[in-house]
């Protein structure tokens, strides 16, 4: 048991995978994917990222998943045991620990090499780019093998045995509170979900294809090491949990009768309106703000846009810098965006899980 918030080594297995898979073999010599990322818009009860237990944080979500796609190749190779990474790959410690607790789970004992791009990463801005990399290195060796793990499985197991990079030791991890949005939305079908427990995905939702996103994150901000951000976060790690135990309740409430059922009928606006209220004024971005104290008045500079009917969901995502919008009209909010000092990136919601480019040792089309 974990209940610390101090380094691990890569490729530490805390939950196991609860079943055994029997005889496991490859059905492929390679496959590409890929892999969406999550914009986190709120937790459901953020009291529940207070204390470490075991890296099993049952918060629960609201997430947004968008256009920003890892692409993902998972090749076997001859050196039994052995996984190595590209050049061109960065953020290595994360690929290997993807790599490493995914071939514990499927007691393989192949060499395989991975190769990853993407065209926007963003670290340590709230957007995912962490765990949707863990998350889809994991499906892409899933992939490889036949898919023996089921998609929920697959995306709890690595939601509970996440961590991210020390700069200054590649060789560990640091335990981040992983609710499991990343892997959710990489896996099921729906450009909102709903997470509840365990990264139970109890609602999803496609959005229409004139929805557009628009992220973002102050120019000035430095993409600190996920350690220093850590051991910050636990310093105001109360605050988390009083806003958790004062609007838990409320939350759940209006989540029930109020956003999901005007969801059924197509409405955000409910779901805005409880996304902006927690934020704004139940102490969300406030209990962010230890990473980075000026988002605190970029949030009052955006606080007129509650009630704009050109904003349909309005949010910092995860514990930030970054801001992002769901709108129709992307120019109107770049330029509220840039006004207030951030660079901007355009990208859109993306209702479909993560998808197969190519597969076979020829590179062919699946």
């Amino acid at each position: 048991m974990k209940l610390d918030f101090d380094a691990f080594p890569v490729g530490t297995v805390f939950n196991e995978l609860g079943r055994d898979l029997g005889d496991v073999e490859p059905v492929t010599e390679r496959v590409t994917i890929s892999y969406p990322s999550r914009l986190e818009a709120m937790a459901l009860d953020p009291g529940k990222i207070a204390d470490n237990n075991n890296l099993i944080y049952p918060a629960g979500q609201i997430d947004f998943s968008v256009a920003v796609p890892k692409t993902i190749t998972v090749t076997l190779s001859s050196e039994t045991g052995n996984i190595s990474v590209s050049d061109r790959t960065t953020r290595k410690p994360l690929v290997q620990h993807a790599a490493a607790i995914t071939l514990q789970a499927l007691r393989s004992p192949e060499g395989i090499g991975i190769d990853v791009s993407t065209d926007l990463d963003l670290r340590h801005c709230g957007l995912g780019s962490s765990s949707s990399l863990v998350a889809g290195v994991a499906a892409g060796i899933n992939e490889l093998f036949g898919r023996p793990l089921e998609a929920l499985e697959l995306s709890r197991y690595c939601a509970q045995n996440h961590g991210e990079e020390i700069d200054t030791d590649p060789s560990k991890l640091m335990p981040v509170q992983c609710i499991g949005g990343s892997a959710i939305c990489g896996h099921f079908e729906g450009g909102l979900i709903v997470l509840a427990g365990q990264a139970t995905p109890i609602f999803r939702h496609n959005l229409a294809e004139n929805k557009q996103v628009v992220i973002g994150v102050p120019t000035d901000f430095t993409h600190p090491d996920s350690q220093n951000l850590m051991n910050a976060e636990v310093e105001n790690i109360a605050g988390f949990r009083e806003t958790g135990e004062k609007y838990g309740p409320l939350i759940a409430y209006r989540l029930v009768h109020e956003v999901l059922p005007a969801l059924v009928e197509g409405d955000l606006k409910p779901c805005k309106d409880l996304i902006f209220d927690y934020r704004w004024d139940m102490g969300s971005i406030r209990n962010c703000s230890f990473a980075y104290p000026p988002m605190l008045e970029i949030a009052e500079e955006l606080r007129p846009l509650r009630d704009d009917p050109n904003v349909d969901i309005l949010s910092l995502s995860s514990v930030g810098p970054g801001f992002f919008a769901v709108t129709e009209d992307p120019s109107y909010v770049e330029s509220i965006f840039t006004a207030l000092g951030m660079s901007v990136h355009h990208t859109a919601i993306h209702n479909a899980p993560y998808q197969i480019i190519r597969e076979g040792a020829d590179g062919g089309q699946s």
